[in-house]
């Protein structure tokens, strides 16, 4: 198997994954407080990937620890702290507001913030191309965020401020694609050598590190803590949700973005809307509208036009 053909394949599971954690962390998301969620599957998802690292690479917890250098460490720490710190707060709040249909949708910010960031980090370039992708993706979430319905949808379910939801959810994607393009360039560190798993393992450990400290000004820890996981109603998606997002979902994430291009993994990754949509019409039922429909495909195309920048110029 080619080394594109791996990504690609890749970016098809972290989208199933991804779709099947957005639901789990919606549902955990309106049980208990977006930022004590993150902190909860965080500590679990690098628990997990602790023990799948040391299986996978034969070594031992302190080579776990010393096998990557410090500048590694390093731009996987910051990747971790801007895509799960960070991003993953602003897009859990944005699953409790808006859901995880109208949230998803915002996914599209991703590849615009990966290629510009690209840019700046590896050698990426815009065109007028990429910048006219972007645009249409955006045009296609503006078609959202200015329907009525979905506001007054959003108003009647009663999990926040509409336009909140729209900025976090925002907010959420640009870190996300942010996030992505420094642990490629942490993949392209010299150094040892360092797999996907290996990699999200750091990434949690930063951000792990980063919730509980900020979360200790706010909040006592220990009782937050024991009311998630003793209880059984919010513990199950969270585990559920870590399971298939920061485990399975954030590794294949990065096994894409180490074989192809960062801003087409993200772009690939910003399928992520029509998985869960299609999701929510076939196994939850939901109504949805025309215009909802046609928003995501618009952002699709914007999407496509991306990917494909190079090939019309």
């Amino acid at each position: 198997m080619g080394s594109a053909t791996i990504g690609y394949v890749a970016a098809i599971v972290t989208i199933i994954s991804w779709t099947i954690g957005t639901f789990a962390f919606t549902n955990a998301s309106r049980l208990a407080p977006p930022a004590s969620v993150n902190r909860v599957r965080l500590l679990y998802a690098w628990i997990v990937l602790s023990f799948l690292v040391c299986y996978m690479n034969q070594i031992s917890v302190t080579e776990l620890f010393s096998r990557v250098n410090v500048l590694q460490y390093c731009w996987f720490g910051i990747s971790g702290f801007i895509g799960l710190t960070l991003g993953d707060y602003f897009a859990f709040t944005a699953f409790k507001i808006l859901g995880g249909r109208r949230a998803s949708l915002f996914t599209c910010f991703a590849p615009g913030a990966a290629l510009l960031t690209g840019m700046l980090l590896i050698d990426e370039h815009l065109s007028a191309t990429g910048i006219l992708g972007m645009l249409v993706s955006l045009a296609g979430i503006v078609m959202l965020a200015i329907s009525r319905t979905e506001q007054s949808a959003v108003i009647t379910d009663g999990h926040g401020n509409f336009y909140k939801g729209i900025l976090f959810a925002a907010l959420g994607a640009i870190c996300q694609g942010v996030g992505l393009v420094l642990a490629k360039k942490g993949f392209q560190t010299a150094g040892n050598s360092i797999n996907p798993v290996h990699a999200s393992w750091i990434r949690m450990l930063s951000a792990s590190f980063f919730v509980y400290v900020i979360g200790a000004f706010n909040v006592n820890l220990i009782h937050e803590f024991k009311s998630i996981t003793f209880n059984k109603k919010t513990l199950k998606p969270i585990l559920l949700g870590t399971l298939f997002g920061p485990v399975i979902g954030v590794s294949f994430s990065l096994l894409s973005a180490t074989h192809i291009e960062a801003s087409v993994a993200q772009t690939l990754f910003s399928l992520l809307p029509v998985s869960v949509l299609l999701a929510s019409v076939l196994f939850y039922k939901e109504k949805v509208l025309l215009r909802s429909y046609l928003a995501v495909l618009v952002s699709i195309i914007g999407v496509m036009i991306l990917v494909w920048r190079n090939v019309f110029e």
